[in-house]
């Protein structure tokens, strides 16, 4: 009994590297979410975790050796992504990037507002310049009447 082989043609410009690099990726708000690059090449790389994201949305994404890239989200199999750099990098820093000491992820605070929690509410001026002066010449107006009524009162 025989199998049939079915060939897939992969479009991949260039030769993968599994890694497993700790990595910042910023979504189109720009807020940073800890990953783990799976594997890399020169034209992108497999990331898990994160946030959910969308195939062809594009967001940044920074680890040790190349620095902060641009890329655009080409596949998604649950919360593993398949990224294309929007410009491929150089083998220079991809020897960089496969070289680089493993670097601990960024702890960032999660829930809403974590990373407001510890600062004051802004001081917010209750009253314009032109309702302040108002007040202060009607204070000072009624100051002299009652200054005014009281001096007349005793002479």
């Amino acid at each position: 009994m025989a199998i049939p082989a079915q060939i897939i043609g992969d479009d991949r410009g260039s030769e993968r590297f599994t890694v497993g690099l700790n990595a910042t990726l910023r979504d189109q708000v720009t807020r940073p979410h800890d990953v783990m690059i799976d594997d890399l090449s020169l034209t992108g790389f497999r990331l898990s975790g994160g946030p959910a994201l969308t195939v062809g949305s594009e967001a940044s994404i920074g680890f040790a050796g190349i620095g902060i890239h641009q890329a655009r989200v080409t596949r998604q199999d649950g919360d593993v992504y398949g990224c294309e750099f929007v410009t491929p990098i150089t083998p220079e820093m991809l020897g960089r990037a496969l070289s680089a000491e493993p670097v601990a992820p960024i702890a960032f605070p999660t829930g809403a507002g974590a990373l407001l929690d510890h600062v004051p509410e802004p001081f917010v001026e209750p009253y314009s310049g032109r309702t302040k002066l108002v007040i202060a010449t009607v204070a000072a107006a009624a100051g002299w009447a009652v200054a005014a009524g009281l001096y007349l009162a005793l002479s």
